[in-house]
């Protein structure tokens, strides 16, 4: 099996993205990523991340790369959460993004990150993220999101069984 099989078979499961630590848990030089970039195998998206050329996009790899390139203590937050799980309409140009310990990357314009955030961090389909509960909270009280947007999709979450009714109750009162 060649370097690229092995960064392929892993990355396909990914949302097309391996990065250099992942690579080297799967025995692949740390050299062999930018090589391949310069080949035209990977695309570069961030600082030791890259994506699978192959890699046919989906729905949700906006989310996915974004928290790749923001490094490992990232986690999608807030209104991006909501968006992940389709409870309400959000703006899709802005990524919204937390970090329990200090980033120090270059990022790009449209995301926005909020570092030394602790998060009890759970995953919606394999993207690490806030709970739903937590990003309902953080778009409401950021100001991410209007009041009853909010209740609408805490409704949602209610009915797609991601809150209980206690939880739900709580967003819906005050709209």
């Amino acid at each position: 099996m060649t370097s690229y099989d092995k960064i392929w078979d892993y990355a396909e499961d990914h949302y097309g993205i391996i990065t250099n630590a992942q690579a080297g848990a799967l025995g692949v030089d740390k050299h062999a990523l930018p090589a391949m970039a310069q080949r035209g195998t990977l695309i570069k998206i961030g600082h030791g991340v890259y994506v699978a050329k192959h890699h046919i996009p989906r729905e949700n790899d906006v989310y996915a790369h974004s928290v790749a390139i923001a490094g490992e203590t990232a986690y999608l937050r807030g209104s991006s959460v909501v968006a992940l799980l389709r409870l309400a309409p959000t703006n899709p140009a802005i990524v919204y993004l937390g970090a329990s310990g200090r980033v120090r990357r270059r990022l790009p314009p449209n995301i926005h990150l909020e570092d030394m955030r602790p998060c009890t961090c759970v995953e919606y389909v394999g993207i690490r993220s806030q709970p739903i509960r937590e990003a309902l909270q953080t778009a409401l009280h950021g100001g991410e999101m209007e009041a009853d947007r909010v209740a609408a999709a805490a409704r949602k979450a209610l009915a797609d069984g991601l809150l209980t009714e206690s939880e739900a109750y709580e967003f819906t009162k005050e709209s």
